[in-house]
């Protein structure tokens, strides 16, 4: 398994793939507003554990069959690194930054992919093809649902400190794709699906990096503080 699948924006598959998607979203969040308030915990850990498995079967069937590889499927890409934080959110006491950090990342990361869906190693195996929608899925329900159901809010410097926390995690992916070749961030070459994140081809470096490394922080700190202009607390001074 090394192929790479890209589908094309809106085409008949992509509409057909997001409209299945977004019933499904409507139809976790149904099922969020029936839950009372004393089952919400026993509800979120569950949500959560699922995650976990299909996670965790994804990465076993890769190891069974061979295809498992350092530098392809390390937890590396920020979508990965948003799955993680949905995995043990609900079971950590101080949840403040995960939540802060998954609800920029993990929604724009998410909607971001579902538009331009590029599928890692699909072999015509469904199991990679559901997997891939229902990791980007995830990583939007769950900071929508923390912040509808928990009450959870975004501090007033969040999207500075995830700006900060998102360049930490390059700094170590950085030698990481370097010793293994891999494409972690995608910060080594563009992604193949079209990515309107990503201006430029990457032929021209600055500071060893692809050129649209740079316009991607630009665009990516932007929407950082567009998203808390838009969902900061209201009549609250974090």
């Amino acid at each position: 398994m090394d192929s790479t699948f890209a589908i094309d924006f809106f085409s008949e598959e992509w509409i057909r793939n997001a409209t299945i998607t977004a019933f499904l979203v409507f139809l976790y969040f149904y099922l969020l507003s029936k839950i009372k308030n004393e089952n919400l915990e026993l509800f979120f850990k569950v949500s959560a554990l699922i995650i976990f498995s299909m996670t965790l079967t994804y990465h076993i069937i890769l190891l069974t069959s061979g295809s498992w590889t350092l530098k392809e499927d390390l937890p590396l890409h920020l979508c990965s690194v948003s799955a993680i934080i949905c995995c043990i959110i609900f079971f950590v006491k101080k949840k403040q930054f995960l939540f802060e950090f998954l609800f920029y990342c993990g929604i724009i990361g998410g909607f971001i992919s579902i538009l331009t869906p590029q599928i890692t190693l699909y072999d015509g195996n469904y199991f990679f093809y559901i997997i891939f929608y229902f990791k980007h899925a995830s990583i939007i329900i769950i900071p929508i649902a923390i912040m509808y159901r928990m009450k959870m809010h975004l501090r007033k410097y969040s999207w500075l400190k995830t700006f900060g926390g998102i360049n930490i995690l390059l700094a170590i992916v950085m030698p990481v794709n370097a010793a293994l070749g891999s494409n972690y961030l995608y910060v080594a070459k563009p992604p193949i699906a079209k990515n309107p994140l990503i201006l430029g081809t990457g032929e021209n470096t600055i500071l060893g990096l692809p050129d649209y490394v740079f316009g991607f922080e630009i665009i990516l700190l932007i929407l950082l503080l567009v998203f808390y202009l838009i969902f900061k607390p209201r009549n609250r001074n974090e």
